[in-house]
């Protein structure tokens, strides 16, 4: 073996024992973990429904490598067909899960988008696929329409994983625009927005969800209070008073912005019905993370 190449098969090894200390929680820092293991530079996906839904980056750590820092006892339990998902009751982000069929039958995953300083973005191009069957009659679809009788204009139906919450799109998704960047609660969970205007959208269950506000309170994640996925955002905006020190010259057109802003619906691509996001065409930015910092006081 040549010089560099047994430095290449040096330095690999070395990568693959060398274990990194990271630091995890949930958005509210509620729940907060460690995990000691080696850099983290591939994640596991899985391809059932709760998983795909929540955009859940797994990666197993052993029953050494996790610990519990912090646990206020607000973590919620969801069983689907395939996985036992644990997220948090006050914020949403899921943190762990053990599957009960398929190839990771019987494993403890921790949710890598819950750990701080590791860039899902940057670990899209070695994932490894796993598939998990599930059977037919999983399908959330026909239980939705069960559920919510559909509006004669909907032209796309999003659902929570228990079906209990849902939004109806009433124009087309195609042509509309869809985000998705790494702040510190899209990176949770996964969001993907689309923006159609409150007239445009019909939403269901709205009694079954749980509103999050943090910092300036200007936009609720609301998530099912039972399965925990995040359907649509609800748009508060700033108060009014905000604008008091706007220029004559100016207030038209801020005040024309804050109409357009407060008028929007979000909704979560991910919670889309039958949605092909290797189909969809999303703008895309690593960035949004400045900024978040824990409460180390409570």
């Amino acid at each position: 073996m040549a010089a560099s190449e047994r430095r290449n098969h040096i330095k690999s090894t070395m990568a693959l024992t060398t274990k990194t200390t990271y630091y995890g929680n949930c958005h509210c820092g509620r729940y907060r973990f460690q995990v000691v293991v080696p850099k983290i530079q591939t994640a596991i996906v899985c391809s059932c429904s709760l998983c795909r839904i929540k955009s859940y980056l797994w990666l197993v750590p052993g029953r050494v490598g996790f610990s519990v820092l912090r646990d206020e006892g607000c973590l919620i339990n969801y069983e689907s067909y395939a996985l036992r998902d644990k997220f948090c009751g006050f914020c949403g982000t899921g943190v762990l899960g053990e599957h009960t069929s398929g190839p990771l039958q019987g494993v403890v995953c921790v949710n890598i988008r819950a750990i701080q300083g590791v860039s899902p973005f940057e670990l899209e191009s070695s994932t490894t696929v796993v598939d998990t069957p599930e059977p037919m009659n999983s399908s959330r679809p026909t239980e939705t329409r069960m559920r919510f009788p559909p509006h004669p204009s909907a032209q796309h139906v999003f659902s929570c994983h228990c079906t209990k919450v849902s939004a109806e799109l009433l124009v087309p998704i195609r042509g509309q625009e869809l985000k998705e960047d790494n702040c510190s609660s899209c990176v949770r969970t996964g969001f993907i927005g689309v923006y159609p205007t409150k007239d445009q959208v019909k939403l269901h269950g709205q009694e079954h969800t749980v509103e999050y506000l943090y910092g300036r309170r200007y936009t609720g994640i609301t998530f099912c209070k039972i399965c925990g996925v995040y359907v649509f955002s609800i748009v508060h905006g700033p108060p009014l008073s905000i604008f008091d020190g706007v220029p004559t010259e100016r207030r038209d057109h801020v005040m024309y912005i804050y109409q357009k802003n407060i008028n929007l619906q979000p909704l979560n691509v991910r919670a889309m019905e039958g949605v092909d996001m290797g189909c969809l065409e999303v703008n895309r930015r690593d960035e949004g993370t400045e900024g978040y910092e824990l409460d180390e006081s409570s």
